[in-house]
């Protein structure tokens, strides 16, 4: 999808938004005890981001996503560890994800469990959606963020692919191992946690954030299988979807998020995948004061900001991966939203303190 390089004037009666999408505390739920093994007094460093002990009592609690990255940035500054969010994600097994947890641990299968997971982690997770693509007999089970303004993305996305791995060795058996990892990140200077943990290659500065395996894991049976309590659960997070007001800008950015990651994000290819008419889509639009394109445009922009400034990446790479014709139709793109080129940009961004 080529960008013209038109600069399109705002929609008149463009609407606000709440763009602080929650997330459960479960998953980090280990961020106390992490903090005190690596010297630092927890509260300090929960009030240095404005979350509070008390938050961390019950997993159900909601934060906003951008409170949450603010806290894993805090902790990485005050702790100098570069690999925190490892540390974090090893300590959450499939129960911290909630209700979408709990439907990994009773599915017939790991296919089945893979795409309940994807259907329903947005009852945990309002920020990222898990990404799930099988392509040559390789599936790719992943995390890709969609909140604007999140900080430190190279730790949520270390959280987030660790938790990945621990659903598989639960659903597969700990001695399971992926066939490689990427990391939609920059090398950190020790990799000796992560060769540890995963027990695989790594592989970072990747378009996505994965863990890699052979598809036939798809078919593998659940030893923990209960097809009844399974159905309960599912009909529990159907009800409690339905509960949910309508909000389709919201629902949307996470599957552009996972569209562009699958090359179809068209408004066509969006439209079949949430079962209406791309008429009856725009016409949404419209009425929230927005055109897919600006929505488009928005999370194009957000992916940009986050492969610059946490990645070493080509820019040239990125354009590809943000599923445009070529470097210089990026380029355009992108000085439209941010006054200048993606390469000034990242410049500039790496020499800031």
């Amino acid at each position: 999808m080529q960008d013209t390089g038109h600069r399109r004037a705002p929609l008149r009666g463009r609407h606000t938004r709440v763009d602080d999408g929650v997330v459960r505390v479960g998953p980090l739920l280990g961020v106390p005890a992490v903090l005190c093994e690596l010297g630092c007094e927890p509260r300090t460093v929960l009030d240095s981001a404005g979350v509070k002990p008390a938050q961390f009592e019950d997993a159900d609690t909601e934060i906003s996503y951008v409170a949450a990255s603010r806290l894993l940035e805090r902790c990485v500054a005050a702790t100098g560890c570069q690999h925190f969010g490892l540390l974090v994600g090893q300590r959450a097994g499939p129960s911290s994800l909630g209700i979408a947890g709990f439907m990994l641990r009773s599915a017939a299968d790991v296919s089945t469990a893979l795409r309940g997971l994807v259907q329903h982690l947005d009852l945990h997770d309002q920020g990222g959606v898990p990404t799930l693509l099988t392509r040559g007999g390789v599936t790719l089970l992943g995390y890709a963020i969609h909140q604007s303004g999140a900080e430190a993305t190279d730790q949520i996305y270390d959280l987030s692919i660790t938790v990945a791995c621990n659903i598989m060795r639960g659903l597969c058996g700990q001695s399971w191992n992926p066939t490689e990892v990427l990391f939609a990140r920059r090398q950190p200077l020790d990799l000796e946690p992560y060769r540890r943990f995963f027990r695989a290659p790594l592989h970072f500065n990747a378009d996505q954030s994965a863990v890699a395996f052979p598809a036939r894991w798809l078919d593998h049976k659940n030893p923990c299988a209960d097809p009844l309590l399974h159905h309960y659960l599912e009909k529990e997070a159907t009800a409690l979807h339905a509960l949910r007001s309508d909000n389709i800008i919201g629902d949307l950015r996470g599957l552009l998020r996972k569209s562009l990651l699958a090359h179809k994000c068209t408004v066509t290819d969006v439209a079949r995948q949430l079962c209406i008419h791309e008429r009856t889509l725009n016409r949404k639009f419209h009425n929230e004061g927005t055109s897919f394109r600006h929505e488009l445009d928005d999370i194009r922009y957000e992916m940009a900001r986050q492969l610059l400034a946490d990645s070493a990446m080509p820019i040239a790479r990125i354009a590809t991966t943000l599923n445009y014709a070529d470097v210089s139709a990026f380029s355009r793109a992108f000085k439209r939203w941010a006054g200048i080129t993606p390469a000034l940009w990242r410049a500039r961004r790496a020499a800031s303190p």
